[in-house]
């Protein structure tokens, strides 16, 4: 089979395929899309070993799959593609929350590349002629404008874009530096946001070794330090060496790798090849972790969507394990004006598409910024934050306030959740998903419209092969969503 890389169809720019979108405001987009074809590519593009850092990994591939709620909309057609096929049962479970799942079954296409190796999906889509030309003659058959949404753009999804002819919601590649752990803390000073104490745009063990001995002389009652790479995820690519460790050279000091399977020999390639930043690690009890979610459309017009209080585990609470929605009511105004800083500073260098800004929030309130508020990086993409959002926000038919932080539904009840794609147990492992669904079906802690509450499933690709699953739980306050996600997970894993 001939895999080499497909030529475009047309000779048509970038520009001039990105221009659909100017026919409106675009989709900014997701959900509110004029589009009648959505082609969903949810590959996480990044180095394969830092995809290896996460458990079950390819089935990550499986959060979008929250985009099928759109076929509740009569007009709307997906093309969902997919390393793996994934499991009937786990497309019928999210299509059953349609008001008709048969006729949105026959408006959903998922094209599997069958293809198992570690490689990002993207990579296996742009050498497989083949896919290209099934998704070129599924977009062709369903008439109408389409568009690709990613999960993130690199000039692999540029390729495939090219390829397919369509647009693509995301900022063009060249933008992603902005977003790399190096561009957030320039970006955050254009934009006014403070950022910790540190050295950033480092190539070298011994530039980092030179950072490190900077933040020692200029904060002498700093208990650690953070490298981070550019280009690391979920925290997986950070390491921690505290100040009464440290050692010279660098690779002989006390040293915690997120990553498990992380060594100074790889780390120290990594930092050659992609860069790294060097931070205070600031440990305190009262540090909390906050993020926005924010959309920019093509002609520059932006918003943010959500504040969220991440959850934080593995090394110094360096590791993404889930987040709840609303952040606190403390915070969640002050970094909501504060993305809207970073966003101003993004949509006038051409981004567009949905991204996520982290941010760390001080208990003393003399530091960072206002209200203490720091950026701590862009993720110029999705993230482990989007899925839980437009699951709840499609299911419960609510509308962000950008006043209150919250999401209201129709007649006025609030919806808060907790959600988590790490919700693992050995006891998991071996079970199908069907296993799973039935078991919570059978608790009565599966999402009910009725009442706008329950526990919303994803993930569960990965349930039988690794025992992990992810769920969003849904209620009208984060107590009960709480309550519901320790019930939930007494129930999977029995």
């Amino acid at each position: 089979m001939d895999r080499s890389r497909p030529r475009r169809p047309a000779a048509r720019s970038w520009e001039d395929t990105q221009q659909v979108f100017a026919r409106g405001s675009g989709p900014p987009a997701f959900p509110d899309t004029d589009f009648a074809t959505l082609v969903v590519l949810p590959s996480a593009t990044f180095a394969v070993s830092e995809l290896r850092k996460i458990t079950g990994i390819q089935y990550y591939e499986e959060r979008l799959l929250c985009t099928t709620l759109l076929l509740a909309r009569p007009g709307v057609r997906i093309v969902y593609l997919t390393s793996l096929p994934v499991d009937e049962d786990i497309v019928g479970y999210y299509l059953r929350l349609l008001p008709d799942p048969a006729g949105a079954r026959r408006r959903v296409t998922l094209v599997a590349l069958d293809d198992p190796s570690p490689l990002p999906l993207t990579e296996k889509v742009r050498h497989r002629p083949d896919i290209i030309e099934h998704v070129r003659s599924l977009v062709r058959e369903a008439g109408g404008p389409a568009s690709i949404l990613p999960f993130n753009v690199t000039p692999a999804e540029y390729a495939v874009a090219e390829a397919l002819g369509l647009p693509i919601f995301g900022p063009r590649p060249e933008l992603a530096v902005l977003g790399s752990k190096t561009g957030s803390r320039q970006v955050a000073r254009r934009a006014g946001v403070a950022v910790l104490d540190g050295a950033e745009d480092l190539y070298s063990l011994e530039a980092v070794e030179a950072a490190v001995a900077a933040i020692r002389s200029g904060r002498p009652g700093a208990e650690a330090v953070v490298i981070k790479l550019n280009d690391g995820f979920s925290g997986q690519g950070n390491a921690i060496l505290p100040v009464a460790g440290l050692a010279s050279p660098l690779a002989q000091s006390t040293t915690t790798f997120c990553a498990a399977e992380e060594s100074w020999p790889a780390y120290g390639a990594k930092i050659a090849t992609g860069g790294a930043i060097v931070e205070e690690l600031v440990v305190d009890g009262g540090l909390v972790s906050p993020s926005a979610q924010v959309r920019i459309a093509p002609g520059g017009s932006f918003e943010v969507i959500s504040t969220h209080d991440q959850v934080l585990g593995g090394p110094s609470n360096q590791v993404y394990l889930g987040c709840r929605f609303p952040a606190h009511p403390r915070y969640r105004l002050a970094i909501q004006n504060e993305a809207v800083a970073v966003a101003r500073v993004l949509a006038a260098e051409g981004v567009i598409g949905s991204f996520g800004i982290d941010f760390l929030v001080m208990p003393d309130t003399g530091k960072g910024g206002a209200g203490g508020v720091v950026l701590s990086e862009i993720n110029l993409r999705m993230g482990g934050t989007t899925h839980p959002y437009w699951m709840a926000r499609l299911l419960t038919g609510a509308t962000y306030d950008p006043g209150s932080g919250e999401l209201v539904a129709p007649g006025g009840q609030s919806v808060s959740y907790v959600a988590t794609d790490n919700l693992k147990s050995q006891r998991l492992t071996g079970r199908t998903p069907a296993d799973v669904i039935e078991a919570v079906d059978r608790a009565g802690l599966s999402y009910d419209p009725a009442t706008r509450s329950g526990a919303a499933l994803h993930l569960l690709g990965a349930v039988p092969g690794f025992g992990k699953m992810g769920a969003t739980c849904i209620a009208g306050t984060l107590d009960e969503a709480d309550q519901l996600a320790e019930e939930l997970a007494g129930i999977v894993t029995a």
